[in-house]
């Protein structure tokens, strides 16, 4: 049985529609040599992808929540989003900047599972014990290995079995899976409209140094993953835009639970979606447009010269 996160029943369902959706779509477009093989050319790629999303990413999130001030449970909320490693859009942006899509596959397969674990022991030692007494972690393990493994291990076994199947769904379930969070965001302004929960009034209170602290993060994110990413460009632009984007419905389940009565430490959550999609992105798009660009000149030099 899925616990109660503290919001209202439509909105939790959303949450749990969102991460059900967006882990099966995720699943039929994995198999087992797609996780696998990049990982016997690249281990110590992926030991250092580990590194940032699991340990160096959290860290500077408490640097940053002691470095600028800010609420309490604004900070937590902030926290929360930093140890949530493992974003379903790695690959997509791997694409964007023309940089290696089978490596940023296993990388987010590898976070998307391991976060089932690291994400509440992390939070356990960095969080305050006020909040940490709220929320229960065993529960919360097991709903995230009920909406985000059991799914996307569904998808991995239909497109291993029924393939054909798998390809004529495929892009059904990613449209639908895109679709759950604009219900979610549809269920979050409704809500604010009825009165339900006044998230909104909480906005103000957020401050400039939660915002600041967000693009900060954002900003390491990437930097850290492009100098420790190794000597292949496109590795390094992978790893950058893979690490500055962390697992949204993981940190949507855990700021309910541990953050429903502080409107202002959810919404955090939201701004911090909106900044790390937007920044990487753009930058994804045009690394992308750079390379584009590269091999069209090649292309013509190699005319040119008659090969």
């Amino acid at each position: 049985m899925l616990p109660a996160i503290g919001l209202t029943l439509p909105l939790e369902l959303s949450i749990y529609l969102f991460l059900v959706a967006t882990m099966f779509s995720m699943g039929l477009s994995l198999t087992m040599r797609k996780i696998v093989e990049p990982l016997q050319h690249h281990r110590r790629l992926m030991g250092i992808a580990l590194f940032i999303n699991l340990i160096l990413i959290p860290l500077a999130g408490i640097a940053v929540v002691r470095l600028l001030p800010m609420d309490i449970n604004v900070a937590a909320g902030l926290l929360i989003v930093a140890c949530a490693p493992g974003s379903t859009i790695g690959p997509k942006l791997a694409e964007f900047s023309k940089s290696s899509i089978s490596l940023a596959i296993s990388i987010m397969f590898f976070l998307s599972v391991l976060a089932i674990f690291t994400t509440p022991v992390t939070l356990t030692l960095i969080l305050p014990g006020a909040i940490t007494e709220q929320i229960d972690f065993y529960s919360v393990m097991t709903t995230l290995v009920i909406l985000i493994f059991l799914p996307m291990v569904a998808g991995m076994a239909i497109t291993s079995r029924c393939r054909n199947f798998a390809d004529r769904i495929r892009k059904n379930v990613f449209l639908f899976a895109n679709l759950t969070i604009v219900i979610f965001g549809i269920l979050f302004i409704w809500v604010q409209v009825t009165g339900e929960v006044r998230f909104v009034d909480s906005f103000y209170s957020v401050g400039i140094n939660a915002t600041l602290a967000v693009l900060i993060l954002v900003a390491f994110s990437m930097l850290g993953g492009y100098l420790l990413g190794g000597p292949d460009k496109s590795n390094r632009q992978m790893l950058a835009t893979s690490s500055a984007n962390r697992n949204l419905g993981i940190s949507l389940l855990v700021g309910a639970s541990a953050l429903a009565g502080h409107g202002e430490a959810f919404l955090i959550i939201i701004v911090y979606a909106i900044v790390q999609t937007l920044v990487s992105g753009l930058i994804a798009v045009k690394w992308g447009q750079k390379v584009r660009k590269e091999e069209r000149r090649k292309r013509k030099e190699m005319k040119l010269n008659g090969e």
